[in-house]
């Protein structure tokens, strides 16, 4: 019997499998990256948990399989990768990274047995188009759900959630398989206009690392520049929204090759240029610091709502590369070839990222990425124009034209990624309220020092909601944060400091711009944030900063510091610390300062500020030893303490100080 199966519903069908498709690779990714971090950071050691990224490497598993992986097992496949990322929600993290890396490894089996069979579902011809509307709604949604959640995945908050869109990927890719049609179309010649087949793989790959790295998350985009999160979600659901106006209505068939690559090297150049305006220029001279970051305003940032309006060219790209692809009638083989070489150039782009960070723990092929947080955008932004440019294509050709539009359903993928957008903007302008006006000062002041490990507890456990619990708890006044090292992909691209906001309700600070590739460190408050700035200290290792500002409680004007030296709390870093406070009246200094109370550095400290530990009594908590203590707060000599504790926590990995003060 043949199959009847109306074209438009197998067309939504292919839409919708592709969006949750995606939007699983940008979950699961992530969440493996992220996982794979987290035993590093508990350690401060590269982690044997790092072999797990063999997983990326599964394609290679089809080069023994001469007939390619079997349609329905590819799909298959997705589908219990998807069902992985739902059951590691509920995990503890060794048992969850297992479950990560297994999803994940089987995601990029899939792939090329996704692309090998594509013939089979039928219309290959609009793979492209469908591909593009699919990784659209994805995005879509995945900035709906960053948004939900503070910056982090809402499904990942709501295992629920992970569960549903599971078993909805689990069946799109049944109905696709049980409503296939009956007679596979002829083969057609490869297509004139192809790029080589490895180059289009690691192309369609590197395209969405690039969207992984921040597009999928906005927080990400305006923690580069200290932007504004709403007007950054509003310029990206608009270019976005303007992109699946022009896949609904056929318009993108008139772009031209020549067109496609110019775009491309407008969107590399902004980005490029939007990082390195953000980015402070570190003097080799340890006299010119502590230096400030310059503030950052609204021209300034122009390059990078630029880079966001015409950021939809990663569409084109993977719209481009899916209909190349779809036209070569690759075999099995080549397509695991191409594949594996692309999670190759994949891991890459990873770590090229992760080490603009945490460059003076990886010897020899970390440093040379240390103030290079451009390059990790530009190489797989190359990578993605790459295919382009080893295109047959001649300038004139129209790139599009074989591929333009999902038949019959275009319309309807923009009124859903409409809709989701909009959402995602609504929610954005929600949870970003400006906190009340500011309260009665009370009788005293509460400060708060924190080290929160990145957002994990000492297990290891994403400790997020947690941590911001914890804090409201202790009903601070001021809260000073350290590794708070927020938007990045080696901790989920999640916003620790700005989920802990949402919760307080309180004036925040973030300070370094996390393209320096800093500690995250962070100033919360309940009074309004007076002159709140950033300082970079001197480094040769990891590089550092302080935050300095203002408050006004009643009738005082305090002012607070916030700082994480580096390992060991170089006498440089803390000199500089101290150059940042003389002369200031009612000082509060916080932070992690890496030296204990027998080292020079705390010697030179109290030589000019008091130990805020000590002027309450030194009282000890049960089970730290004050002479081991490296998180202080230092004040004015004449600052009254009523008292000061440390708070021992399995919340994350240091005690957590908490200071009164007020005759």
């Amino acid at each position: 019997m043949t199959n009847m199966t109306p074209a438009p519903r197998r067309a939504w069908m292919h839409v919708l499998f592709y969006a949750l498709l995606f939007l699983l690779f940008f979950q699961l990714v992530s969440e493996f990256i992220e996982s794979i971090y987290t035993f590093g950071l508990l350690g401060v050691e590269i982690p044997p948990e790092i072999g797990m990224v063999v997983l990326f490497f599964t394609p290679l598993l089809l080069l023994a399989l001469p007939g390619g992986l079997p349609g329905r097992a590819a799909l298959a496949l997705a589908a219990l990768a998807g069902v992985l990322r739902a059951v590691a929600t509920g995990l503890s993290p060794q048992p969850a990274l297992i479950a990560r890396g297994l999803g994940t490894g089987l995601l990029f089996l899939a792939l090329p047995g996704l692309w090998s069979n594509l013939r089979r579902w039928g219309a290959p011809k609009l793979a492209g188009a469908r591909m593009a509307s699919g990784l659209l709604a994805a995005l879509s949604a995945s900035i709906l759900l960053r948004a939900s959640g503070a910056g982090s995945d809402f499904s990942l908050l709501q295992p629920w959630l992970a569960a549903l869109l599971a078993v909805a990927l689990a069946a799109a890719a049944w109905w696709i398989e049980s409503t296939r049609p009956d007679a596979t179309p002829a083969v057609q010649a490869p297509a004139r206009a192809s790029a080589p087949l490895w180059a289009l793989c690691a192309g369609w790959v590197a395209t969405l690392a690039v969207l992984y790295f921040g597009f999928t998350s906005p927080t990400v985009l305006a923690r580069w520049a200290e932007a504004d999160l709403r007007l950054v979600t509003a310029v990206l659901a608009v270019a976005l929204g303007g992109y699946g106006w022009l896949l609904a209505t056929g318009r993108l068939a008139r772009i031209r090759a020549g067109q496609l690559v110019r775009w491309n090297w407008l969107f590399l150049t902004l980005g490029v240029l939007a990082i390195q305006i953000s980015a402070p220029i570190f003097p080799r001279s340890a006299e010119a610091y502590p230096f400030q970051q310059a503030a950052g305003s609204i021209w300034q940032q122009i390059p990078l709502y630029l880079m966001l309006l015409v950021s939809p060219v990663l569409l084109a790209n993977l719209q481009w590369i899916s209909g190349a692809l779809a036209r070569m009638e690759a075999r099995p083989r080549a397509f695991a070839g191409g594949f594996s070489l692309a999670a190759l150039l994949f891991l890459i782009f990873v770590f090229a990222q992760v080490f603009t960070t945490v460059y003076d723990y990886i010897p020899v092929v970390g440093p040379p990425m240390r103030d290079r947080f451009w390059l990790a955008f530009l190489l797989p932004g190359a990578f993605s124009l790459l295919p382009l440019l080893l295109a047959r294509e001649a300038p004139r050709d129209r790139a599009m034209q074989a591929n333009s539009a999902p038949a019959g359903v275009g319309r309807g993928i923009f009124a859903m990624t409409a809709a989701l957008l909009a959402a995602a903007l609504v929610a954005t302008l929600l949870l970003e309220r400006a906190p009340a006006a500011a309260p009665a000062a009370r009788d005293g002041l509460r400060v708060v020092t924190y080290n929160l490990q990145q957002g994990y507890d000492e297990s290891g456990n994403r400790a997020y909601q947690t941590q911001a619990r914890a804090l409201v708890e202790l009903d601070a006044d001021v809260i000073g944060l350290q590794e708070t090292d927020t938007a990045r992909i080696a901790g989920g691209n999640a916003d620790l400091v700005r989920t802990i906001q949402r919760a307080t309700g309180m004036y925040a600070y973030y300070g370094p711009r996390t393209v320096a590739g800093t500690f995250g460190i962070a100033l919360l408050s309940r009074y309004p944030l007076q002159n709140p700035r950033t300082f970079y200290l001197y480094s040769e290792g990891e590089q550092t900063a302080a935050i300095l500002a203002e408050i006004q409680a009643g009738a005082t004007t305090y002012t607070i510091l916030v700082t994480h030296l580096g390992n060991g709390g170089p006498l440089v870093q803390q000199q500089g610390v101290l150059k940042l406070l003389q002369g200031r009246q009612n000082v509060i200094a916080m932070g992690d300062f890496n030296f204990r109370p027998d080292t020079e550095q705390y010697a030179v400290t109290t030589a000019q500020l008091a130990d805020a530990f000590l002027l309450s009594g030194g009282k000890p908590t049960p089970g730290l030893d004050p002479a081991r203590r490296i998180d202080h707060m230092f004040v004015s000599p004449g600052l009254a303490v009523r008292s000061a504790r440390y708070i021992d926590s399995p919340i994350t990995d240091h005690p957590g100080l908490v200071a009164e003060f007020g005759r």
